[in-house]
Formats: structure tokens, sequence, C-alpha cells
């Protein structure tokens, strides 16, 4: 049985910058189901990497204390040999592939820890088919939902076999259904192999029969202690959102039909305009084609039907053109980032805005107040935390100001109040821009004040949620 221990551990990004994390003393049970919360930026990513060895490795300075793993110091234990021990899987499951298919990479990561060929013959099979992986195994990894990128990456971390599996906000872009099949997988990893499980989440859904130990970061004085389960019962029923959308909008389609590779179909033949002012959801379960047809608005991927704005057929309008009309604000915030830190973006965003009116240097101001990014301005982008980078990702695509927004899982890795924050600061903007926005999110709670209307892709179809008929 492998034993972690943090011990009086304290961590800052940089010797000039206060501690993120103090004085932390947390040996985690052996076999137990450990749950870590904390508003975004708290510090809970920070102490995962620190724990797998990440850090200070790739970035910060140990400020006090120190991480053991089997009463060794962390750090000098060689990657491969920390791998066998401790297992962790990232927010962003892009940053943890090097192969182009889901099979490849499970191969190169078991090849890594050093195991035979005749273990990776066996195991990489039964992986698969343990997170119904199997049919996408060969697939491009570049083509898949993020949902299905996050089972993946799952699936890598499960195949290594390590006694210590960390997981940080692993459910982010994961749709409800699959969202509790893989918590079960953990329980049963638990239960039957003994492994210890420390996930770190905002959503507190799915725990209650789950966890042994819960554990929360204070922002404020980035000290960690134990909570109460009771933390994680009684919690809100999430329930569809029944409005409707208003008849007229800027963008419409008309018999989109999406199709991936030479016969899968994703949509068939839908018509639908977005309203203008007004917050749609778009639900669905991963790898249904919800990002595709974000990709598709956005004249990225081919389709048939006809894409129109103001009622003319948008087909033959230059991709620089459109990208002045529509924006699609990607799953991966870091993927959105063009500079270097954060008041960079902003000036950037607010250089090329298209609603300067609105965004005047004051909203701006009071906008990244209210997010508490205004203490960030010149930390690098992608030394933020998950949540932080989301946040930023946002604002900077609101205060671009394109008619149409298209955002795909803007709230995941937010924390409760993160959500309202983000949620009041699109409400207000389209008030006054009157900017149409379409959002996937199985992030669902929190959101009843400000969802207009949802739509549901389902068997090839949109049906918009209190009609009985397809769009």
């Amino acid at each position: 049985m492998t034993n972690l221990k943090v011990e009086n551990f304290s961590f800052a990004y940089a010797d000039n910058q206060p501690n993120v994390l103090n004085q932390i003393n947390w040996p985690p049970q052996p076999g137990s189901f450990n749950l870590l919360i904390g508003p975004s930026g708290s510090g809970k990513s920070t102490l995962l990497k620190s724990m797998a060895g990440l850090l200070p490795k790739f970035g910060g300075v140990v400020t006090g204390g120190q991480i053991l793993l089997n009463n060794e110091a962390i750090q000098p234990i060689v990657p491969f040999e920390r791998a066998q021990r401790i297992a962790m899987l990232f927010q962003n499951p892009d940053r943890q592939f090097a192969m182009r298919t889901a099979r490849s990479q499970l191969i190169f990561a078991l090849e890594n820890i050093q195991l035979s060929l005749d273990i990776i013959k066996q195991r990489v099979p039964l992986v698969l088919e343990a997170l119904n992986l199997t049919d996408i195994a060969d697939q491009e990894l570049l083509t898949l939902s993020g949902g299905e990128k996050q089972r993946v990456a799952l699936a890598v971390v499960l195949a290594m076999d390590s006694d210590i599996i960390l997981l940080d906000e692993p459910f982010a872009s994961v749709d409800p259904t699959a969202r509790l099949a893989l918590l079960a997988d953990l329980k049963k990893l638990q239960i039957e192999q003994h492994k210890t499980i420390i996930i770190s989440d905002h959503d507190l859904s799915g725990y209650e029969t789950l966890v042994d130990y819960l554990y929360a970061i204070d922002t404020t004085t980035g000290t960690m202690s134990q909570q109460p389960l009771t933390k994680l019962g009684n919690l809100p029923v999430i329930t569809p959102f029944y409005g409707l959308p208003r008849p007229t909008g800027h963008l419409s389609f008309n018999q989109l039909t999406l199709t991936v590779g030479q016969q899968r179909i994703l949509l068939a033949e839908s018509s639908f305009t977005l309203p203008n002012a007004q917050i749609g959801l778009l639900s669905g379960a991963n790898g249904i084609g919800k990002s595709t047809l974000f990709k598709a608005l956005g004249h990225q991927i081919k389709y048939t039907g006809q894409i129109n704005w103001d009622g003319q057929n948008t087909r033959k309008i230059k991709l620089k053109n459109w990208a002045k009309q529509v924006a699609l604000i990607f799953q991966s915030a870091t993927d959105q980032f063009v500079k270097m830190t954060l008041q960079e973006e902003i000036n950037l965003s607010k250089l090329h805005s298209l609603t300067g009116a609105y965004w005047t240097s004051e909203r701006i101001q009071a906008a990244l107040t209210t997010l508490h990014l205004d203490h960030l301005l010149d930390h690098v982008v992608y030394q933020l935390s998950g949540g932080q980078q989301k946040k930023l990702q946002v604002l900077s695509m609101l205060i671009m100001g394109q008619p149409v927004l298209l955002l795909d899982e803007p709230l995941a890795g937010l924390d409760s109040d993160s959500v309202q924050a983000v949620m009041q600061l699109i409400s207000d903007s389209i008030q006054s821009t009157h900017q149409s926005i379409l959002m996937i999110s199985h992030q669902r709670n929190g959101l009843a004040k400000f969802i207009d209307y949802e739509l549901v892709l389902k068997d090839q179809s949109l049906t918009l949620i209190g009609e009985a008929n397809n769009v």
C-alpha cells in the first residue's frame, strides 16, 4: 500500500507572491475516497499537482514543508516510479495526450512506466471495454467530444494501475449520466482494488454515498480543513428549462445536417433561429454532436443545408468576416488566448471590440473586480487556475462583442459563486448589446434565472424543451 503525506506544506508561484497554500497537513487514508472542494483559484489544482510531484518542477516554489511518498521526498523520485504509485487526471484532458488515438495513447502511457508487452496487450482492451471506449479506440482524439476525451484520459489513469488516483475537476465536460457511471467506476476501484481516490470538484452531486472524507481549501488563508459529510446532502434538484425563444434573430439554420466520417449522422435536417438578447442552453449526451453543431455554425466544418444571416445564405462569406458575426468560445480556455498576461488579453479584446460603447474601461474594471481577476493582471494566463482561465476567456469574448456567441462549456471548473458572477455578466451584457447566446454546459446548478430556453440534441434531432416537436 502506498502512503502519501503532506507535511506543513506551503507553496507560492513566485518568490515575490503570497502563498497559494499555507501549512497544509494531510496524510490521506490509504484506500479512502476523498473529495476536495473550494472556490476557483483557491489552490486545489496546485495541491494535487504538488502531490503528484509536478510542482515545483514545472513552476512555483515550495516555501515550507514537504510532501512524502512512502516516507521519501517526492521530488527526487524518478517520474516513471512516481507514476506507478500516483496517477493524475488534469482538468484539460488534451494536456495528457501525446498520441493520435485512445489505443495508442494507452500503449504509450504503459510503455512509459516500463510494463512488459504482454501486460500491455492484456490491459489495454480491458480498460477500453471497462470505460465503453472500444468503438472509438482508433478514432482521432482531436475529433472526440470533450466528455469522450475525459473518458480516454481517465482510461489512461486507470490503466496505469497506480495506488493513488488524483482527479482534478474530471467531470467538468461530462454529461450527468456518464458522470455517475464514472463515479461508480471509481468507487468500485476503491473498494475492490483498495485504491486511494482524491477528487477536486465544484459539483457536489452524486458524492453523498461515495465519499469517506471531505476537505475544503480556504481562498483567503490558503489552509485546508476537514468538513462534515452532511454538506453533500440536500442538494438542489436539477430540472429542465421550459422557456421559449423569441421568434426573431440574425442567425438561423434550415434543414441543417451534420455527419462524422462517411456514415454517422449527428444531426438530420434541423432548423432553428437563435433569438436576439436571450441565453439558450444546448444539452445532450457526450459525443452526440453539440460541439460539432457549434463548429458548423462557425463555418469551421462542412455541413449540408443552409446557415443564414438575416435570411441570406452565408456559405460564401469569408471566414474572417464571419468571425466578426459569430464567435465560438472553445472548451479549452487556453486555446483562446493569444497573449501572455491577463492584462494583455483584455487590452487586445478591447482594441478589437465591436461593442466599445458598452464595454468602457470602467465597466471592464468592474467586471474584473466582480470576477476576482483584478489582482491577477500581470499574471501569465497559462499559470492561472482552470476557473480563472474560464472567467478571463468569457470576459474577453464578451468584450469582443460579436452579435452571436457560442459558448462551449464556459462554466467548467467554476465554483457556484463564480457561475453566478459569470452568468450575471453575460445576462447584463446581452440586455444592452442584444447578442444571441447559445451555450453548452453540463453544469446546470444555479442557471434557472438566466436560461431562457433549452434545446436538446438527441437521436439526430434538436428538440425544444416544452414543445413536443423537433426543430
